[in-house]
């Protein structure tokens, strides 16, 4: 599943080269991601700051890598989780997209609890994991501390929608790292320049795009890349067939004597998948040889 999308990232240096940046516009994909999970305003925001955030952190990888932005709270959203790769791909899940605490702050729905990020850089080698406290659970605050405490990259980090009657009216973010070289007043003029500017989702809403951004946030900006973003999801039917046989000849065989039909959902994507009987028979047909050759 793929969501055609206007939504786009923007990559490159200001300061004279001593800055680096990243500004995404990601309406279109939090629409979507509210859409897809029928989710509230929490779970709306959750969704798509998060999925915000990976979408900037992974658009420095390299090519078929991955990095995974994790929230365990206490609140009753749960677990959200968001996977995006440097080709502006990613998908987005939380437990409960539903969860009201009879308010719009986003902290009141996750709670204490910790940020997690998981970085793939080679398709079948381990994952390398960060983690950190949670200290705002805003999340844009959340992984600017992850930047400075796990990797001492001194950082700004902002992610925000506005939400109207009828869902988004818009949503993005950026973030701004200092590199080693950068002067620390130029940093500190910068610091305050990004303290001065209104909510990120109410200038989006106003119309400002990621290149209009810049122009708030820098005298002079060199953009290095552009690229176009997408809500995406790689399951397949075929993916949800190797799991079922995954659970064993027994536990195959159980299932198909008990329902008439076994139904999978993706957690990211929503989609289902649907095995009857037959096909469940054949599945089961695969696990014993699968057992029998091992």
């Amino acid at each position: 599943m793929t969501s055609a999308s206007a939504d786009h990232l923007l990559r490159g240096l200001a300061l004279d080269g001593t800055v680096k940046f990243v500004v995404a516009d990601t309406t279109t994909i939090n629409r979507r991601l509210r859409e897809m999970h029928d989710a509230g305003p929490l779970g709306t925001m959750a969704l798509g700051r998060v999925a915000t955030a990976a979408l900037m952190l992974a658009a420095g990888l390299k090519h078929k890598q991955q990095l995974g932005v994790q929230i365990n709270g206490e609140g009753p959203l749960g677990e959200i989780y968001a996977i995006a790769d440097p080709d502006g791909a990613v998908r987005a899940t939380v437990t409960d997209p539903r969860a009201d605490t009879g308010g719009l702050k986003l902290a009141d729905g996750i709670g204490p609890g910790r940020l997690t990020i998981v970085r793939r850089l080679e398709e079948d080698a381990p994952a390398y994991r960060g983690v950190v406290a949670l200290v705002d659970g805003g999340i844009g605050a959340d992984i600017a501390e992850y930047l400075l405490s796990s990797e001492q990259i001194p950082s700004a980090v902002s992610v925000g929608e506005r939400l109207g009657p009828e869902g988004v009216e818009a949503a993005g973010g950026f973030l701004v790292q200092a590199l080693p070289d950068a002067d620390p007043e130029a940093l500190e003029r910068l610091v305050k320049r990004i303290g001065r500017l209104p909510p990120l989702g109410d200038l989006l809403a106003g119309g400002l795009t990621p290149e209009g951004l810049l122009d708030r946030l820098f005298d002079g900006a060199q953009i290095l890349a552009r690229t176009d973003l997408s809500l995406t999801c790689p399951c397949t039917r075929e993916h949800f067939a190797r799991k079922l046989c995954t659970l064993g000849s027994a536990e195959l065989a159980r299932m198909t004597d008990e329902l008439p039909e076994t139904v999978l959902e993706c957690h990211f994507c929503r989609s289902q998948y649907i095995f009857d009987r037959e096909q469940m028979n054949a599945l089961l047909y695969g696990a014993r040889m699968y057992e029998q050759a091992n």
